[in-house]
């Protein structure tokens, strides 16, 4: 089969917002629905709040690893395009899906296994469990609803995954107001309300992507109709995202530590992990906006071969993250007031712990959107070595650094964010440091 040619990326910051905003319309509509959730559930009980935030963090854990394996789908997506190879996109895609389903006969026991340890003697623990195992039972749509945006991402066709998402979410909303906190003769299900919201709408998002990816226009193009399940290629196609796969466990692993450290001490440290972990929960709608957009870039430059691009792509991004930054700053830096008030009307804090919390929110969420940067490098450049690298750093910078500023020097609770921001900031340093050493192996191979 021949090539395809396709137009080729310069990296400027007019092809960056091209794909950036659909992306962002997605990844917001997505961060939307965890903090109207938590939102809605605050209303319901505080209790209910505390108990969904936690057993996010602690399904994360595999949930985060499998987007993470199959989002590198993205990747030689858009490079196989760069590179007018589209004849190899559909078999390689439907191996992801195989994983996704897969996947099940490893995520439930080990989150079966964890959740019993993670949740023991904690303040939530007779609460949590039935919210956490539904959680759990529905950890393969994750993938799944990731691989399928993947085979549109990739090639930079964002406008149909951004309205199958909108109106996903949409209907995640209006299930979760009604189940959550009830509606007319339908009874108030509290956190129950949150989980058959998510299953519905998550569920339907994946069934129409499926059988788009399966029409006819696609099985001539990208070969779509190839869905046998090849263990070759199915190594081929996980390996790339394993090593960045057991990134995630440990960075999940050691936030759900951290976490832990913070929710078994219960009182003012478990509502202010909470408060803040709901909009901790939303806010990377942008970074992995940014991360998405640039690795879908990275990707075709690096394909097409216009390495001469690299450093143009990056400037681009380096905009965005600082725009983004600084309009996040205005609602948590000048009006955190507010913010509690209308967010968490039911709960209370002083100006000064108010201002405390969430400038910390504030500066975790800087640094760790600016690190989502150079990530997106080391993804195109496929360094899942490094990636697999800073898994092990996150427990040395991240939560030997929260042990020790938590029980040993015993920081009061509102100041856990503004510490926390330490953690990401060194990431930040490293991953930018691994993207530059990348760019110079690259050219210093070009020139010899």
């Amino acid at each position: 089969m021949s090539n395809v040619a396709t137009p080729q990326i310069s990296g400027s910051y007019r092809e960056l917002l091209k794909l950036f905003f659909p992306i962002l319309a997605m990844t917001f509509s997505n961060g939307l629905f965890l903090l109207v959730e938590k939102l809605l559930l605050a209303r319901y009980s505080i209790e209910a709040m505390e108990v969904a935030v936690n057993a996010a963090y602690a399904s994360q854990i595999t949930q985060a690893a499998c987007i993470a394996l199959v989002m590198m789908a993205q990747v030689y997506v858009g490079r196989w395009v760069g590179a007018g190879e589209l004849h190899r996109i559909g078999h390689a895609i439907w191996q992801l899906i195989w994983f996704s389903f897969l996947s099940m006969l490893v995520t439930v026991p080990f989150n079966i296994i964890y959740g019993y340890f993670y949740f023991r003697d904690t303040a939530i623990a007779s609460n949590v469990m039935p919210y956490y195992y539904c959680l759990v039972a529905m950890n393969f749509l994750f993938p799944l609803a990731a691989t399928l945006s993947s085979f549109y991402l990739g090639q930079g066709k964002t406008r149909f995954v951004l309205w199958a998402t909108i109106i996903a979410q949409g209907i995640k909303l209006i299930f979760a107001y009604i189940l959550i906190l009830g509606w007319g003769k339908i009874p108030a299900y509290g956190l129950m309300g949150g989980v058959i919201s998510t299953f519905i709408a998550q569920a339907g998002f994946c069934i129409v992507l499926f059988c788009v990816f399966l029409n006819k226009k696609h099985s001539l193009l990208y070969n779509t109709h190839e869905w046998k399940f090849d263990l070759k290629l199915f190594k081929e196609c996980i390996h790339p995202g394993f090593l960045r796969a057991m990134n995630r466990i440990l960075s999940t692993t050691c936030w759900a530590s951290i976490a832990h450290l913070m929710s078994s001490k219960g009182g003012d440290s478990l509502l202010i992990l909470s408060l803040g972990g709901s909009l901790s929960l939303f806010l990377p709608f942008l970074s992995d906006a940014i991360c998405q957009a640039q690795a879908t870039i990275v990707s075709n430059i690096l394909g097409a071969k216009n390495y001469q691009f690299l450093g143009k792509a990056f400037n681009s991004g380096l905009v965005l993250v600082l725009v983004a930054v600084g309009l996040m700053g205005i609602p948590l830096l000048f009006f955190p007031e507010h913010l509690l008030y209308y967010l968490f009307p039911t709960v209370v804090l002083d100006k000064a712990t108010t201002y405390i919390v969430f400038f910390g929110v504030w500066a975790s969420f800087a640094f760790f959107t600016f690190s989502f940067l150079p990530i997106s490098y080391i993804l195109a450049f496929k360094d899942t070595k490094f990636s697999l690298f800073m898994g092990f750093v996150n427990w040395i910078n991240g939560f030997a650094l929260m042990y020790v500023a938590i029980d040993i020097v015993q920081i009061e609770a509102r100041h856990f964010w503004l510490v926390l921001s330490i953690m990401h900031a060194t990431n930040a340093l490293c991953y930018l440091l691994r993207m530059r050493w990348l760019q110079s192996k690259l050219f210093v191979q070009l020139s010899t």
